[in-house]
């Protein structure tokens, strides 16, 4: 409801109340008799909790978030690990269009194999500096959207609170001209009874009470359509009716134009977004022109495999072959030597070798000894690896030509510049025409409320002389209908004149950026904090 007296205090636009935002969110477990009722305060909180289109802009900011430890985290290496296992059956393999039998190899055993790798790499370059500035501008740019966006917010739900509040006075208003009606229906009956008044008086009187319920019923219907309104800028859904409890009062605004101006300049959020956004684009350009800048990436690896075939008889051949063979070699090598030293005047060092069968020739010891170091090496697999060569590369690369593709960003950073700069600066002026306007307006808002009221109390005088006059006989029907007429169109007037300071004053703190009726004393003049305390 709306008081006209002088002003008092006001609650805190931004005080959250719980218990009464448990109310509106319980269902039919909350006790039934328990009116629901809601304060603007109330309805401020709900709407930054459950507004989808505000939801969309709040989730943003944790996207910046995440873009800035991205940013950050190029900083630090990357590192991978790998790990691999693999299997091939036993089976002549091909080598291109030949068979391996055909090139002289065996039909192959089974095979496993595993290997890991690990990879650690850096790039650094000027991009990636200026890429952390970039993104850490962009977090600051979000976060000032989504303040100005809760602003934006909070006037959008003052304006659908107010409308709802001015569509239940119109109620109480339409309410009031039809009990005046039936007064007016009752005297003309009681007097076309006495035979006083003719019955075109009741019948006039009869007129006038429908016509007035008829206002009754638009303007009840007029209240819900608003706190349906309501509900939907807040973002809830709500069965139950429920009852507007915040009250707005009346005074003379004693602000300074200049010192509104100076305020809006620092405080208002949209302006504050859009310097950040001013902000960002520059870290954007200083950011594309990095292209020009040499890179570095280094690279570093450990890497390491182990393989085993299906059965270990296979490997154990291989290796008896392996032996054999050399021991052939060793000997035939021996017999050489001793032939070669036999025919020399002096017979070479440790030549002849008395049995050169016996001392190179494998015996079941040594056999018995391959066998042992093949079973052991089969035993390793799977993780056992034998390690490759650690590796480590840098790397430098500084572009040359691109085709004008460094040009272009770098060419449309510095347009995207000059853009937020245009915006920015057309929103400096817009505030200032806004706060100029508003001001304006919500001065011309308090003489015209003081006027209707005016009009409203000589209105509801002549209502009251009319009444008075047709009870006496002085008056007739026409002259108290006239009345009555004056009278719902004052109060009406009045009406409007009240809720239209009140948008007035809520659009003038969205120009300004902060609850100006809560920083107002009882004066009428604007209790600004320091900006430190603010």
């Amino acid at each position: 409801m709306i008081s006209n007296e002088a002003h008092g205090g006001t609650r805190g636009w931004l005080s959250v109340i719980g218990a009464a935002v448990l109310v509106l969110a319980a269902g039919p477990v909350a006790a039934q008799e328990a009116a629901v009722t809601m304060t603007l305060e109330e309805a401020i909180s709900l709407a930054r909790q459950n507004n989808p289109v505000y939801r969309q802009t709040a989730n943003d900011e944790s996207v910046a978030d995440w873009n800035v430890r991205q940013a950050y985290g190029s900083f630090l290496p990357s590192l991978s690990v790998n790990g691999s296992m693999s299997y091939s059956a036993s089976g002549t393999p091909r080598i291109g269009i030949f068979s391996s039998a055909e090139l002289g190899i065996s039909r192959l055993p089974a095979n496993y194999s595993s290997g890991y790798s690990i990879g650690m790499g850096l790039s650094l370059s000027g991009s990636t500096i200026f890429r952390a500035v970039e993104a850490k501008a962009n977090q600051g740019a979000t976060e000032k959207r989504v303040a100005a966006a809760a602003y934006q917010l909070s006037t959008d739900v003052t304006r659908q609170y107010l409308a709802a509040l001015r569509a239940a006075d119109g109620v109480e208003i339409a309410r009031s001209a039809l009990e005046s009606t039936e007064e007016a229906l009752r005297l003309a009956q009681a007097r076309a009874a006495a035979g006083d008044a003719t019955r075109i008086d009741a019948g006039q009187a009869e007129v006038d009470r429908g016509r007035t319920e008829v206002l009754l019923l638009q303007a009840e219907n007029l209240a819900r359509t608003a706190k349906l309104g309501l509900l939907q800028t807040v973002g809830i859904e709500l069965e139950r009716d429920f009852e507007l409890t915040s009250t707005f009062e009346v005074f003379e605004p004693r602000y300074d134009l200049e010192q509104l101006r100076s305020i809006a300049g620092t405080t208002n959020p949209t302006l504050a977004a859009a310097r950040a956004d001013e902000a960002a684009a520059n870290a954007a350009s200083r950011a594309a022109k990095t292209a020009y800048l040499p890179s570095f990436n280094i690279n570093a690896g450990w890497s390491g495999t182990i393989r085993r075939t299906g059965t270990d008889q296979y490997q154990i051949d291989r290796a008896l072959s392996s032996a054999t063979s050399q021991a052939e070699n060793q000997i035939e090598n021996c017999q050489f030597m001793n032939q070669l030293s036999a025919r020399l005047n002096s017979p070479l060092p440790g030549y002849p070798v008395t049995d050169c069968t016996g001392e190179y020739a494998v015996t079941p010891a040594r056999e018995a000894e391959i066998r042992g170091v093949v079973l052991a090496e089969y035993d390793r697999f799977p993780f056992d690896y034998d390690p490759n060569p650690f590796g480590v590369s840098l790397s430098v690369s500084l572009p040359i030509i691109d085709g004008f593709t460094r040009e272009r960003n770098v060419h449309q950073a510095r347009v995207q510049v000059e853009d937020a700069e245009h915006r920015r600066r057309a929103q400096e002026l817009n505030q200032r025409a806004e706060v100029t306007t508003n001001m304006l307006a919500l001065e011309t808002a308090w003489r015209t409320v003081a006027l209707e009221e005016r009009n409203s109390a000589t209105a509801t005088e002549q209502l009251e002389l009319a009444q008075e006059r047709y009870r006496l006989g002085a008056g007739s029907i026409l002259e108290l209908t006239q009345a009555q007429e004056t009278k719902i169109r004052a109060d009406f007037a009045q009406l409007d004149a009240v809720y239209t300071f009140h948008e007035t004053l809520a659009a003038l703190e969205a120009a300004v950026g902060i609850p100006l009726r809560a920083m107002t004393n009882a004066a009428g003049d604007l209790e600004v904090p320091s900006s430190r305390e603010r």
